[in-house]
């Protein structure tokens, strides 16, 4: 493994275990001096969401750049800075929730705030500090794992710009999994009473979500075209449900619903429509691929399929025609 690997491994780790050492301080630190903490269905739940989530995403961070380093993916090593950015984002809007929501504790909130606020901006100074150094460790993964790349899928630039567009939508999926479900979660506690006809509905989407992903994962690996158009339907569909989402946010007639938490699932509800519609755009490129020898190099690649297999099979030619190897 290259030093550059290393040490983003190393570091996503210690940032991992930092991080989830402050979070745990700060919430013991509210606990023991606010009462009734949980006392409401959603604003005072709303405080141990954001940790919780905090706490998932530095997580969820450590398991990207592992397998991005493991897999010599660069795809995944930069897609990680990226959603160490989204992590920070959270903390800074997790450190103006929790100010709002103890401003309204008007015998201990002011002393408590004050407490815990040197721990909540350290976090924010440490996911952003080392989103820099991962930045720099990626420009110079990015040129060591450019050999992993040519032995792969060869010197064929047609060939390599599909392995790209085939690991970024890998990338994608897994960002898919971590807001659909982040968002479900977040809505069900936050927002949701069990009474509500929602309920029902938003708890089937985690499954939902899982079923869909894995689908995708399978069509992609063996550029199933039923398989690929099912996800696409269902990624609109998903498109639909947030933008119906956001809207509900903003109704007049649910203002008292989403009163203290709407700045914060518009937000989360806004990166789950960018992250969608990043994925539908790289599923249609994915799809154009298909048919064009993506699937049988990486099958010589990994061993499923012998070099007499490569020789009696076709080959892609510059025009991008598919031709048999006779043919030269």
């Amino acid at each position: 493994m290259p030093l550059a690997g290393k040490l983003c491994c190393w570091l996503a780790g210690l940032q991992a275990l930092t991080v989830i050492g402050l979070e745990i301080s700060i919430l013991v630190m509210v606990l023991k001096y606010v009462e009734n903490v949980f006392s409401s269905w959603s604003s005072d739940k709303g405080v141990a969401i954001y940790f919780m989530l905090l706490i998932i995403a530095s997580l969820y961070g450590v398991f990207l750049v592992v397998g991005g380093v493991l897999n010599g993916d660069t795809i995944q090593i930069i897609g990680f800075s990226v959603f160490n950015l989204f992590t920070m984002s959270l903390a800074i809007f997790r450190y103006f929730q929790v100010r709002q929501w103890l401003n309204d504790e008007v015998v201990v909130g002011d002393l408590v705030f004050k407490m815990i606020q040197k721990e909540m901006i350290a976090s924010i100074v440490i996911i952003g500090g080392m989103t820099l150094v991962f930045g720099v460790l990626t420009y110079f993964a990015f040129h060591l794992f450019g050999w992993e790349i040519y032995k792969r899928v060869g010197a064929d630039m047609k060939i390599r710009r599909m392995y790209i567009n085939y690991r970024l939508l890998v990338l994608l999926l897994k960002m898919d999994f971590f807001v659909f479900v982040g968002f479900a979660v977040s809505y069900i506690i936050l927002i949701l009473k069990s009474s509500d006809p929602e309920f029902g509905i938003t708890i089937a989407l985690v499954p939902i979500t899982l079923m869909v992903l894995s689908l995708a994962f399978w069509g992609l690996q063996r550029e199933s075209v039923w398989a690929m158009w099912t996800v696409v339907v269902m990624m609109c569909a998903s498109s639909a449900y947030f933008v119906f989402k956001c809207a509900r946010m903003y109704d007049p007639k649910q203002e008292e619903k989403y009163a203290t938490q709407k700045p914060m699932m518009t937000y989360y509800t806004v990166i789950s429509l960018v992250v969608v519609a990043a994925t539908l755009h790289q599923l249609a490129t994915c799809l154009a691929n298909f048919g064009y020898g993506l699937k049988e190099r990486i099958e010589i690649t990994r061993g499923k399929r012998s070099d007499m297999e490569q020789i009696q099979d076709y080959y892609v030619n510059a025009a991008g025609d598919r031709r048999m190897n006779l043919d030269g």
